[in-house]
C-alpha cells in the first residue's frame, strides 16, 4: 500500500514498541521507505476524529476497537457499549467517506470476536487469522463478506520478516522425504474452493493398559472414531 495514505491508530502499544518491530522486521529500518504511513497512538474517539480531519487518509486501521474509549457515553474501556459506541462511529465515517476502515477486535478462549457478536454484526466484513502458537503457519478465514463469497482462504508463514504468503500450501502439508514411510497417507480435502493435499499420519504402539486408548492431534475425537467403526465393520464383513 506504497502509494495509499495509511494510518494506523494503536491502542495496544506505544511508538517506540512499534518501532522496535519494524526495525526487527526491516533490518534496522533500511527499507523503511514509507512518507504515506502514519501512527497515531491514541485511545479517545474524539481526538482520533480530529486527526483524521487533518490527514484525510485513504486507509484507517485501528488496533484495537476494545482500547477505544468514546466521551458520548458514560461507560467504561472495553465495555460492550463503548465497542458498540466507538464501531459505530468508524462505521459512519466509512459510509460517509468511502473510506476502508480496518478493525482489529479481540478473540475469546472460545475462539469467537469478544463483544458479544457486537462487532460482526456491525461491520461488512469478517476476516479472522487462526493458529497454533506452536506451529509457524496461520489460516485466514473469512467468516463474513457482504460482497462476495466466504469460501476463500488464505494460508500464511511467519517469519522473521512478517507474515509470509503461501502459494502451494501442500508442500508444507505433506512430509518432502522420498523414501517410503509406514504410517503415512496422503489425503485430498477442500477447505472453501480451495483443494488441499494433506498428510495423515498414524503412530501404534503396544498399550500398557487393558483397554487401548486412541487420541487424535488435529481432527475431531468423536469422527475419527466413527471412521474407525466403520472400517471395524468393513473389516469384519471381508474377513466373513
Amino acid at each position: 500500500m506504497q502509494g495509499h495514505r495509511v494510518l494506523y491508530i494503536s491502542g495496544e502499544e506505544s511508538e517506540q514498541q512499534i518501532k522496535m518491530r519494524a526495525d526487527r522486521l526491516y533490518n534496522n529500518g533500511a527499507a523503511i521507505n514509507n512518507d504515506n504511513f502514519f501512527l497515531l497512538t491514541e485511545t479517545s474517539t474524539q481526538t482520533i476524529f480530529q486527526e483524521i480531519k487533518k490527514l484525510k487518509p485513504d486507509v484507517v486501521i485501528v488496533d484495537s476497537v476494545q482500547t477505544l474509549q468514546s466521551n458520548i457515553i458514560d461507560a467504561s474501556q472495553g465495555s460492550i457499549s463503548q465497542i458498540k459506541e466507538c464501531a459505530g462511529e468508524f462505521q459512519r465515517y466509512a459510509k460517509e467517506t468511502n473510506t476502508p476502515v480496518f478493525l482489529i477486535g479481540h478473540i475469546t478462549k472460545e475462539g469467537g470476536i469478544a463483544g458479544p457478536k457486537i462487532l460482526e454484526h456491525m461491520v461488512d466484513v469478517v476476516l479472522q487469522f487462526e493458529g497454533d502458537r506452536h506451529y509457524a503457519y496461520r489460516i485466514l478465514r473469512t467468516l463474513k463478506n457482504r460482497f462476495g463469497s466466504t469460501s476463500e482462504l488464505g494460508i500464511y508463514e511467519m517469519t522473521d520478516k512478517g507474515m509470509r504468503g503461501v502459494a502451494n500450501p501442500s508442500e508444507i502439508l505433506i512430509t518432502q522425504k522420498e523414501e517410503q514411510l509406514s504410517g503415512i497417507a496422503i489425503a485430498a480435502t477442500l477447505e472453501g474452493v480451495r483443494p488441499l493435499l494433506i498428510e495423515v499420519q498414524s503412530l501404534v504402539t503396544q498399550s500398557v493398559y487393558g483397554t487401548p486408548q486412541r487420541t487424535v492431534s488435529g481432527f475431531d475425537l468423536r469422527r475419527l472414531q466413527l471412521l474407525l467403526a466403520v472400517l471395524e465393520k468393513e473389516e469384519a464383513f471381508t474377513l466373513a
